[in-house]
């Protein structure tokens, strides 16, 4: 570089002094760039040849200058330093008389490089073919004595990467863009001001990144681009008198992408091909030949900072034609051609333009004709695939990019229809100019419906709504759309169809209804009410017809909408939806709706009144499983769908005017239960609290001072209360507990002596029970809080008997249990049985009582809840009456009887031991009597013996331990391996896995009792 500097320098010596002759001494000096004060990289002896090197000719384009940089620390808020001639401190007013302007120098922050140094005059600020963008300028006007112009001399203005136009313009001297943020500026706006602009021009242009250099602009105008994220890479300004000779030709100097029309890019998938490139606005995407044909379609719309989008469908072979879509249309993997499309723009793109388009189908002669906006192109029903399609934007001012003719083959404007029955059941699709919805020879309601064009050449729509069951004129849907997208049981009664747009001046739209109890009624069109409101029916078909505009009613017009809106024929109509069914169809007036005898849960319930003309309406809500009490609700089902919940009781009210001539009266039948009574206006009906499914309902409205019929049963039940207390020795009257609470104690061998227990309930009846007590046997029954059983007698319960009374016998079972002395916990029983022993002495320690539903089954297992057989054979239980008088210091005991040989081995604890082991042992002989007493386990061994050897030795008091039979010394053959018998040195002797048993299990610190 330095070498080619210095030959540059010599070779324009001679210029240069013949430039220095003709120009005046303060022009030339003002054009020369400041050197820096560090020149490393500059050869010295050629340092002032290069200098001059800059202002070789400022007009060339695009060829960058390198240029020396100025030191800068590269932070936000630093400035570089600037030559003193620069400083604005010694600036004059711009109305000084002395004030002439002389020359322009400016400056740029490089990217990795930072501020450069200045240059003036047209030459290049910045650099090009290097991928680095300025992200800040300075700009300085000197006046032909070198000092700077005023600060409002100049205003310079930048958009900014990430931050847009600058919200002020700067001055004179002063960085615009930013200093340490790696931001690009992308263009820029310069003008002078004053005075000055009276007299001279400032002209500028910027070379951008991926653009190259931009045309000229001047005086405020902007240079750049805006919205591309192009960076500049460099600058370059003049200023020159107003209209120079050699002022430069302004050309296109900026480019505003915001400016720029959309554009649309589509690609194919294409069959033995795959996914093509996208192409764009006309060109055209697939394979051009028979051998292939497209099957899938992907279009988007870029307009910038602007909004749209492009909605297309596809008639595909063997599929027919598809649902519109934002995405890709057609099938892929498939082998399945495309052979019509249709796209159309949405949102502010579609106000604008109108999207064009044709489709290439070798089998039809070639390329079809042009077509826009959502009518079809292509075919339909003749086999012919599409191999190619062309796609623009043209304004809608403009016209058609070419012939329109032979666009579609085939029929146009084809209705499409489907229908749904009661749990989104599909009734079928159907297509043609006359459709069918729905059967008239079939029970099944209809529930939804969707209606759309199919080859629509016209613009416009076809909107409908319907008139339900439950809820009455829903909001109109179009082109396509479910009526009702719910599964809420609503079952329509009535429509209204209607065309908008073109379709409506092209075509009058004709429809009727087939009503399950009036049959076919009259067409209406264009929006009118076909069907019937009147109560228990419903539409179960609906028949439409496009007829060319004006061309007549297709049959009978009379009675095309039957409405029965008079106050004297006022009725509830309801409707369940039960568990594996689903919604049932509408009943009214009492009739049963749900299910009884199949234990199917009734989940959902809808309501309402026909027949009125005021505001009158009926309120519900549900008490639901897991959920509770709903709100109240005016409109829609009450209950869950698809949760799988049961309803247990619901309440029902009305309000407005009916409410002074009628009263609601409702029943339910719940599980196990059958049908309860009735209910009325607002009370409630079924069960809280007892987790019983409502299975089906009946409603009536009954005018005032009415009756519905008798019952007996109750409407409405829930968990009676049961309060138990008992009277346990030593303790007294304990605290009450409730239902499926344990009253009294375990684990402490204290007996109950009395129980009270009470029950409050909605149903009639109440509770009774008897004891058997020691010493007296049963007792008689007793009731609601009586005592049965003694106090102050010291005499054990040792069994009971509980059972309910009255109406409450009829829906709840009450089941019990007891704690016994020895035995714990026995099995449950229930409705009056004995629970607990007699005849063998047990005390009765704890009771449960548990009141549920009739038939809801027992808490547990029933397999021995009484008994007057002793638990242990007699020695064992002697043992354990003994053991359980004693504590231990861990949660082991070892008692051993010598007079009968036998050994046990306890867990637990004081008062509730239970055997671990019991076996026969062999103690001390009568010359060598084990000992007894209390003592504690103080030591374990593996064998000993001299002569002899006891293996697996336990040390409970001295030398007198639990051990082995004794063995032939060192072997396991016995020497004496009786048991039952006093034939010991003192010792319990056991067969050799006992004594290890122990010798593994029983912890150190375990009691041991010999008696």
């Amino acid at each position: 570089m330095k070498k080619t500097q210095r030959l540059l320098a010599t070779a324009m010596t001679p210029l240069l002094i013949l430039q220095c002759l003709l120009t005046p001494l303060s022009v030339w000096a003002d054009s020369l760039p400041v050197q820096p004060e560090s020149t490393d990289y500059i050869d010295s002896s050629a340092s002032s040849l290069e200098d001059e090197s800059f202002v070789l000719n400022d007009e060339q384009q695009g060829v960058e200058v390198e240029q020396p940089t100025v030191s800068d620390n590269d932070s936000p808020s630093s400035v570089s330093s600037e030559p003193a001639s620069n400083a604005t401190d010694s600036a004059k007013p711009e109305n000084d008389a002395s004030t002439v302007f002389g020359s322009v120098s400016y400056q740029t922050h490089v990217q990795d490089i930072g501020w450069q140094a200045l240059v003036s005059n047209g030459m290049t600020a910045g650099t090009t073919g290097r991928a680095k963008r300025v992200e800040a300028l300075k700009i300085n006007l000197l006046s032909q004595d070198g000092t700077p112009l005023g600060n409002d001399s100049i205003s310079v203005q930048s958009h900014i990467s990430g931050i847009g136009w600058e919200s002020q313009p700067v001055g004179n001297g002063q960085t615009s863009g930013t200093v340490g943020q790696s931001r690009a500026i992308e263009a820029i706006k310069l003008s002078l001001s004053g005075g000055l602009s009276d007299s001279y021009d400032i002209w500028y242009r910027v070379h951008s990144a991926n653009v190259g250099w931009l045309g000229w602009a001047s005086n405020g105008e902007p240079a750049g681009t805006q919205g591309y994220a192009c960076q500049i890479e460099a600058i370059q300004i003049k200023v020159l008198p107003k209209n120079a000779q050699d002022a430069p030709t302004r050309g296109d100097a900026f480019r505003d992408h915001s400016q720029e029309p959309p554009t649309v890019s589509y690609r194919s998938h294409v069959s033995n091909v795959g996914w093509m490139g996208a192409v764009a606005d006309g060109k055209t995407s697939g394979v051009i030949d028979s051998r292939n044909a497209i099957e899938a379609l992907s279009l988007s719309v870029n307009w910038y900072r602007r909004g749209g989008s492009i909605s297309s469908r596809a008639h595909v072979s063997g599929v027919g034609w598809q649902s519109w879509s934002s995405g890709a249309v057609g099938t892929t993997g498939q082998s399945r051609s495309i052979e019509a499309v249709q796209f159309k723009l949405n949102g502010e793109i579609s106000a604008t333009y109108g999207i064009w388009y044709r489709v290439y189908a070798s089998k039809l002669g070639g390329w079809l004709g042009w077509t826009s906006n959502g009518s079809p192109a292509g075919s339909v029903g003749k086999g012919a695939a599409i191999q190619g399609v062309q796609i623009l934007l043209v304004e809608k001012s403009g016209s058609a990019p070419g012939d329109t003719l032979n666009h579609f083959i085939g029929a146009t404007d084809v209705l499409s229809g489907s229908s749904l029955g009661l749990n989104g059941k599909s009734l079928g699709s159907v297509q043609g100019k006359s459709i069918l919805l729905g059967s008239e020879n079939g029970s099944e309601p209809l529930t939804s419906l969707s209606i759309s064009f199919d080859n629509q050449e016209i613009l416009g729509s076809i909107d409908y709504s319907g008139f339900f069951e439950f809820g009455g004129w829903s909001g109109a849907v179009s082109d396509g759309a479910a009526l009702n997208s719910k599964n809420d049981g609503r079952v329509l009664k009535a429509v209204r169809l209607a065309l908008t747009g073109d379709l409506s001046n092209a075509y009058d739209i004709w429809y009727r209804c087939f009503d399950s109890k009036k049959g076919w009624l009259g067409w209406a069109c264009n929006g009118a009410d076909a069907g019937a409101t009147i109560s228990g029916s419903f539409l179960k078909t609906v028949e439409v017809r496009i007829v060319s505009k004006g061309g007549g009613a297709p049959g009978i017009t009379d009675g095309a909408f039957v409405s029965d809106t008079s106050a004297d024929c006022a009725h509830v109509v309801y409707q369940a939806h039960s568990a594996n069914r689903g919604w049932s169809p509408s009943v009214f007036d009492g009739q049963v709706t749900g299910t009884t005898g199949q234990s199917l849960s009734l989940q959902a319930l809808n309501v309402s009144l026909s027949g009125v003309d005021d505001d009158s309406q009926i309120e519900a809500r549900a008490h639901v499983a897991n959920i509770g009490w709903q709100e109240w609700r005016s409109s829609g089902y009450i209950g869950t769908v698809g949760q799988g919940l049961a309803i247990q009781a619901l309440e029902l009210r009305l309000n407005g005017s009916l409410a002074n001539q009628y009263d609601i009266y409702y029943r339910v039948h719940s599980a196990g239960y059958g049908w309860l009574g009735w209910a009325k206006n607002g009370d409630s009906a079924g069960t809280t609290g007892l987790n019983i499914q409502i299975e089906a309902v009946q409603i009536e409205l009954v005018a005032k001072g009415g009756d519905p019929g008798a019952s007996s049963a109750p409407a409405f039940i829930t968990a009676p209360a049961l309060t138990l207390q008992a009277h346990v020795a030593t303790l007294g009257w304990m605290n009450p507990v409730g239902n499926g609470d344990v009253a009294g104690t375990t684990g402490r061998a204290l007996a109950i002596e009395a129980l009270k227990l009470n029950v409050s309930t909605s149903v009639s009846g109440g509770i009774e029970y008897s004891a058997h007590v020691q010493d007296v046997g049963w007792q008689s029954w007793t009731s609601n809080g009586d005592i049965a059983g003694t106090v102050s007698r010291a005499k054990r319960i040792e069994a009971i008997k509980i059972r309910l009374t009255g109406g409450l016998s009829n829906y709840f079972d009450v089941w019990y249990r007891a704690y016994c002395q020895d035995f714990g916990w026995l099995d449950w029983t229930s409705n009056g049985q004995p629970a607990g022993t007699s005849k063998i002495g047990y005390r009765i320690e704890s009771v449960q009582v548990t009141i549920v539903p009739k038939g809801a089954g027992a808490p547990g297992s029933t397999g021995r809840p009484y008994t007057d057989q002793p638990l242990l054979p007699a020695d064992m239980m002697a043992m354990l009456n003994r053991a359980n008088r004693y504590s231990s210091n861990t949660n082991w005991l070892i008692m051993v009887d010598r007079q009968a040989c036998r050994l046990g081995v306890f867990r637990g604890q004081r008062g509730s031991w239970s055997y671990a082991q019991y076996w026969t042992c062999s103690a001390g002989a009568p010359s060598t009597p084990t000992p007894t007493g209390e003592y504690t386990v103080t030591g374990k061994g593996y064998s000993f013996g001299h002569g002899y050897t006891c293996y697996y030795y336990t040390q409970f008091y001295g030398d007198y331990l639990f051990h082995s039979i004794p063995y032939y010394q060192g072997t396991f053959n016995p020497m004496d391996s009786r048991m039952g018998m006093h034939i010991s040195q003192g010792c319990v002797r056991l067969p050799i896995g006992r004594a290890k048993w122990i010798w593994d299990n029983v912890p150190l610190a375990t009691k041991v009792v010999i008696y």
